[in-house]
């Protein structure tokens, strides 16, 4: 199936969103942190609610991200972003991920990239717990910081769909099968100019800080399928 062609509200980099952690916490996914993070259903909300007694827990994050939306055209097997980079992509079940865009000929088209980032403090309040050897409370604060991250990246995902008018998309991030080459996330935080929100890399291409996330959010037309994440 091809990508739709929306109307973007603007071409680059967005303006920086700010959001608290207390907001962010009100759309916390609450049964992927007890089950996937936490591995516990049992006195779960318990769990948070002691973790969150002390105030420094939601102070040490500061919700940052910034997306941007730029124009494409497939180039063997790759994209060329913005008219001077390109994406090379393998192929993974007979697909590329450039394949979901139209023959060059027909024009650009529209991929939506994100990053964003709940900062560095909260890895320093982590730190402060492992070496009270507060293990639990380590444990509890790191599997929160990494799904409040994931809250944050769904937030903008969700303000990309509004403004393009769409229900769907396929969201992807350099280092997963579809889009291997971390070394992409440079051109990526650059083209975001993604240094506004203290976001860099690694020699490794990994992200700093640690809890962060970048995307690439390509716009779907077809209904019949739900809207995927990273693979």
């Amino acid at each position: 199936m091809r990508n739709m062609q929306p109307n973007p509200p603007f071409f680059g980099a967005s303006p920086v969103i700010r959001m608290s952690a207390k907001t962010l916490l009100k759309d916390l996914d609450k049964d992927v942190l007890f089950r996937a993070h936490w591995k516990t259903g049992k006195n779960a909300e318990q769990l948070l609610q002691h973790l969150l007694q002390d105030p420094r827990v939601l102070d040490s994050m500061q919700p940052l991200a910034v997306y941007g939306y730029f124009p494409v055209v497939p180039e063997a097997g790759g994209l060329r972003v913005a008219g001077k980079i390109v994406w090379e992509f393998p192929l993974l079940k007979g697909k590329r991920f450039s394949d979901h865009y139209k023959d060059s000929s027909e024009g650009c088209g529209i991929l939506a990239l994100s990053a964003v980032t709940i900062g560095e403090e909260v890895l320093s309040l982590s730190r402060e717990y492992y070496q009270r050897q507060d293990y639990a409370e380590y444990f509890l604060l790191y599997g929160l910081a990494a799904e409040l991250t994931e809250t944050l990246a769904e937030c903008v995902n969700r303000k990309i769909h509004r403004e393009l008018g769409i229900k769907r998309s396929l969201r992807r991030s350099f280092g997963y099968p579809a889009c291997p080459d971390l070394s992409y996330q440079r051109s990526l935080l650059d083209l975001l100019q993604a240094e506004r929100i203290h976001l860099r890399l690694s020699d490794a291409n990994q992200l700093i800080p640690e809890f962060s996330t970048t995307a690439l959010i390509l716009p779907e037309a077809d209904p019949q399928h739900e809207e995927e994440k990273d693979e």
